[in-house]
């Protein structure tokens, strides 16, 4: 493969006499005279590998690779100098270089190194990928007992081969636990497919499975809300699953595969298959392991690791991130999220869009994160801030409290090393407050 060659030398005869080298190889090359004509360059078009002289008139080569560096890490920059030293050398390579040749650079060197650098540099970036995807489907974020318990599950089930069933309100991370089943399961480096209902026809449903698993050997299959399979593809469904066949449609020919079925739902199985709309014998040929998707609304504790991921992940300056203040946070904490994790992702995607580096305040919150609903007590946070300061302050702090008592069941010490409190502080808190203890279930 021959690459985009920018180079860069305040001299034409070089500049000529190299690129006519590398354009006889089969390079694409262009040529910048200074350093600054080169940095414009690279930003209407990123060459594969960038040829840098290190003595220029105004902008230097060590100036020019920084700034070059500082924009786009990932272009390899190979320095090329009469006049090397080895302290140059170490100076060009601790700001990024990846080589140093000298002039008048000898031909079969040259082309190694320039291949040599795109084939690295392409392989760090690969690998980069394939950490940020892999880290998105490891990371199942939060300390609650309903997540330990499904890493506990995942743990279990993946070494061995038995079919899944993943359960869960939309939005939970049905198809995460999936994917990381499969990437901890010996299948691991065979393929994760894919296969969703409600995007195929019954007509298209037989095609649609040849055409997905035609040239599969083994791998896993996860079966994508099979609440919303029709009576005839559930049909076609158990008989691939008695028979781990798949049929050409157009020539009958017939090819075994070797396939883990996953597979998950947001619907009541059991009142489907009351209601005859869903068949008995494929759901329990699918729920031999069932795993449980706790709602959000049911974990608020992780809600705070959450945010804070989705902040690191979606942030286009990673150096300047948009955070949430305590008081926004709370608000989050204490919403219900009827879209669970999927919803505070776009949510977090929303305010990095509208509000980039800055420090996310309850009053740039969508209003329908701010206007719970009311149970004859002040909730919306915009008409608590119109309080004195005292009274809006015991308002949160109320609702707050209630709320955590809620959450551990009414057990106050529990509440306390939740919220960093003494137990008796926290005591007197709630009865200064009103808070009635007896009907949250204070125990003795």
């Amino acid at each position: 493969m021959k690459y985009n060659v920018l180079i860069v030398d305040d001299e034409l005869d070089i500049r000529l006499s190299m690129g006519g080298l590398l354009e006889d190889e089969g390079f694409n090359v262009k040529t910048a005279e200074s350093g600054q004509q080169a940095l414009d360059m690279i930003a209407e078009e990123v060459p594969d590998i960038v040829l840098l002289d290190i003595w220029m008139e105004g902008m230097d080569g060590l100036e020019t690779l920084g700034k070059i560096k500082r924009k786009n890490p990932n272009i390899p920059v190979v320095m090329i100098s009469g006049h090397g030293t080895v302290e140059t050398a170490v100076q060009a390579t601790q700001k990024g270089a990846y080589d140093f040749i000298e002039k008048p650079p000898q031909a079969d060197r040259l082309i190694l190194t320039i291949d040599r650098a795109v084939r690295d540099s392409k392989l760090v970036q690969e690998n980069l990928i394939l950490r940020s995807q892999q880290g998105q489907v490891q990371d199942l974020l939060g300390s609650s007992s309903q997540i330990a318990s499904v890493r506990h599950m995942i743990k279990q089930v993946s070494k061995g081969e038995s079919r899944v069933m993943i359960s869960g309100e939309s939005g939970t991370g049905k198809e995460v636990v999936a994917r990381l089943i499969h990437q901890n399961s010996l299948r691991a480096t065979d393929p994760f497919f894919v296969l969703n209902p409600a995007a195929i026809s019954e007509n298209t449903f037989d095609l649609t499975l040849y055409s997905m698993l035609e040239n599969a050997g083994k791998g896993t299959l996860y079966l994508d809300e099979v609440g919303d399979l029709s009576l005839n593809m559930q049909a076609k469904l158990l008989k691939f699953l008695q028979e781990s066949v798949i049929e050409n449609p157009e020539t009958g020919a017939r090819r075994e595969v070797n396939l883990r079925i996953i597979s998950s739902t947001s619907h009541d199985l059991q009142e489907l298959i009351k209601n005859k709309q869903f068949r008995a014998d494929l759901f329990y040929r699918l729920n031999v392991v069932p795993i449980v998707m706790p709602s959000l609304k049911d974990r608020t504790v992780d809600i705070p690791p959450l945010v804070n991921n989705f902040l690191t992940l979606l942030a286009a300056d990673k150096e300047n991130k948009t955070a949430l203040t305590p008081a926004a946070m709370a608000v989050l904490t204490s919403y219900s999220w009827p879209g669970n994790v999927r919803q505070l992702k776009n949510l977090i995607e929303w305010l990095i869009i509208m509000h980039p580096g800055k420090a996310i305040d309850v009053d740039m919150l969508p209003a329908d994160l701010t206007l719970p609903e009311s149970n004859g007590e002040i909730t919306d946070l915009n008409a608590v801030k119109t309080l004195p300061l005292r009274q809006a302050r015991e308002v949160f702090e109320k609702s707050y409290l209630t709320d955590q008592l809620k959450r551990f069941n009414g057990n106050i010490s529990r509440t306390a090393d939740f919220v960093g409190m003494e137990r008796s502080a926290l005591h007197r808190k709630l009865k200064t407050l009103g808070v009635n203890l007896k009907s949250d279930g204070e125990e003795d």
